[in-house]
């Protein structure tokens, strides 16, 4: 199973190309999540400490010591998939981990672009603080990063990636370095769920239900609605050969699609018990669990074709 490090200055599309990854499937392990969590438990600001919070985990742990932290999450995640991204490399000792780690199956991209568009796309972004809130300009951060030894690393990447087109050219270059990694059907799709949370329910527990059957989503529970985001539908997937309702899930799938993807409706109590109930006819008085999946490849009717596939006498075609 591969392992695939990002490496690339602040702005040059790193993120970008994590959000590829998921689209593909693939589980994307954030080193600066890691440090943005440590700055948390130090009580400190993870949008303006987190550089700090970055050097003193190095000087008190190694240099390699982020990488390490990591290393357990990765493990786990290639025992499921055929790759697993690690997102945001920033030194060579962090790549050396890697290396000792995986050998031959870890892979280094790096990803360029020109001073001005990772200025730009930072100041759009605004996630972490400049300084004018207290925070780093691009060029401390740059000075920090290097510091780091993060150009040596970009410097032994086995593919580089140049963010300096168009959006859409960027993750199609992307795409193509992770498809590489992926055995079999390979598709990009985004999928949203949102349930009600009726008076009588609690949110919680309507959580519970979406998460049983898309366990690779992240959720987020308010009091009257909980709504989820997830990149496959591999969990779904087994559960829908494994009840052998192929086929009423494919009329389901095609009566509610369009050019750019699909929907349906589950319902909430059969969730709860990880088993698929599409919510047809008379409205479920507790609402239902919506979804709608977008499809950016490969076309609609092809990644429905591998999600539900057409039977004969109980026996899918493909």
């Amino acid at each position: 199973m591969t392992v695939i490090g990002i490496v690339g200055l602040p702005g040059s599309g790193k993120s970008e190309a994590a959000t590829v990854a998921r689209e593909l499937g693939l589980p994307v392990i954030t080193l600066g999540d890691i440090v943005r969590e440590e700055t948390e438990q130090r009580g400190l600001d993870p949008s303006a400490d987190h550089g700090q919070v970055a050097q003193a985990l190095r000087e008190e742990e190694g240099l390699a010591a982020i990488a390490d932290r990591a290393l357990p999450a990765i493990r786990d995640a290639r025992r499921d998939h055929d790759a697993v991204v690690v997102d945001g490399i920033r030194s060579g000792h962090e790549v050396e981990r890697f290396e000792d780690a995986f050998g031959d199956d870890f892979r280094l991209v790096a990803i360029t672009a020109p001073d001005e568009l990772r200025a730009e796309r930072l100041e759009v972004r605004n996630r972490d603080s400049g300084a004018e809130s207290g925070g780093e300009t691009l060029a401390d951060r740059d000075e920090r990063e290097l510091g780091f030894g993060i150009r040596e690393a970009m410097d032994g990447a086995e593919v580089t990636i140049e963010n300096d087109a168009s959006l859409s050219a960027f993750r199609d270059a992307a795409s193509e370095v992770f498809e590489e990694a992926i055995e079999g059907f390979v598709s990009r799709i985004e999928v949203t769920v949102e349930a009600p949370v009726n008076e009588t329910e609690v949110p919680d527990r309507v959580a519970e239900a979406v998460a049983e059957l898309f366990p690779e989503a992240e959720i987020e529970v308010a009091e009257d609605r909980v709504r989820a985001t997830s990149y496959q539908l591999a969990h779904f997937r087994e559960r829908l050969f494994e009840q052998r309702i192929l086929d009423t899930a494919r009329q389901e799938f095609f009566e509610r699609a369009g050019p750019r993807g699909f929907a349906f409706e589950l319902k909430k109590q059969a969730a709860r018990q990880d088993v698929i109930t599409f919510s047809v006819g008379r409205p479920d008085e507790l609402g239902a669990i919506e979804v709608a999946v977008t499809v950016h490849e490969p076309d609609v009717e092809t990644f429905i074709d591998h999600l539900a596939p057409a039977t004969e006498d109980g026996t899918p075609l493909s």
